[in-house]
């Protein structure tokens, strides 16, 4: 097996150093794998070594994650003796990497304005991409896969729109209410919309298809750079659903997560809703006073 080199910066995506390889036999190698296994394969992959291009401490997670669900289907899979294909997932226990400081940009209602000005210019379905993703919060996959059928735009007070199940990522269908912009917005849209597309967002080469998320990310980067803004370091659509959930933090946490797709309030509240500088000084300066003995409200006596 080649010596792997070491990191000149093992620190930089939260990752230990390197252990040296072993002399198992592939056979063991995948029954009795280990949490070195991990690291070295963290180590590698956040170097560029498996596919060529440098990455976090995220996507190294997200590969680890894919192999998990594999392995633990693995488990439940018979072979033609009727033996489990796999005993047990070697892998179960293994602590993921993690970055030390992931970065999760925040966008901004100001922001939005100004893309909003470009953004028809550089694709005719941007506008509505956009303005769905600044006012409901949702995650982009459910955006772009929203069809005619899905919108009631009858529903007071501006209309809603359905959010399919098939296409959510926690597999919840939800209907949305639209704001009023919104809704002006999505009837400039249904304008253009071709007539015989069933999907809001089509596919420009395969119109019986939605579009792909890569690319609605290359025109809204384009639309960043033709707005003169700098695009989001770290992130790209997840920053509106970031904006959408940190503007209502003063809002019952159970009611924001069921609004914005979320399952678990703690992974909003984790992620998702972030510091900003007017509620910072509100919390340093309208906070009301503690008494060390509590304040009585008596009730006013009428005289007679």
């Amino acid at each position: 097996m080649a010596e792997v080199q070491e990191d000149p910066n093992p620190e930089a995506a939260g990752l230990e150093t390197q252990p040296s390889p072993d002399e198992r036999t592939p056979d063991q190698y995948y029954r009795e794998a280990r949490p070195e296994d991990v690291e070295r394969y963290s180590q590698a992959r956040v170097r560029g070594e498996v596919s060529g291009k440098r990455v976090g401490a995220r996507a190294v997670a997200a590969d680890l994650v894919s192999l998990q669900t594999m392995l633990n289907w693995a488990t439940t899979q018979r072979t033609v003796r009727n033996e489990p294909l796999l005993d047990r997932n070697p892998l179960r226990g293994v602590k993921l990497p993690r970055e030390k400081n992931p970065k999760r940009p925040v966008e901004s209602y100001d922001r939005y304005v100004k893309l909003m000005k470009v953004a028809g210019d550089v694709d005719w379905r941007l506008p509505l991409a956009l303005t769905l993703a600044e006012s409901t919060g949702r995650r982009l996959s459910s955006i772009l896969n929203l069809r005619r059928e899905d919108l009631d735009l009858d529903r007071l007070p501006h209309g809603w729109l359905k959010f399919d199940a098939v296409f959510d990522k926690i597999g919840r269908e939800a209907w949305v209410p639209l704001a009023e912009y919104s809704r002006r917005v999505l009837r400039a849209h249904l304008k253009q919309l071709p007539e015989d597309s069933e999907w809001l967002f089509p596919s420009e080469a395969k119109r019986e298809q939605s579009v792909d998320r890569s690319t609605m990310d290359k025109r809204l980067r384009k639309a960043y750079k033709r707005a003169e803004l700098e695009t989001p370091d770290g992130g790209l659509w997840h920053a509106w659903r970031r904006k959408w959930a940190t503007e209502r933090k003063h809002m019952p946490l159970k009611d924001v997560a069921e609004a914005g797709g979320w399952r678990q309030p703690q992974t909003l509240i984790r992620c998702y809703q972030q510091s900003d500088a007017e509620t910072f000084a509100s919390v340093v300066l309208d906070a009301p006073k503690l008494n060390s003995t509590p304040i009585l409200l008596q009730t006013p006596q009428a005289g007679g």
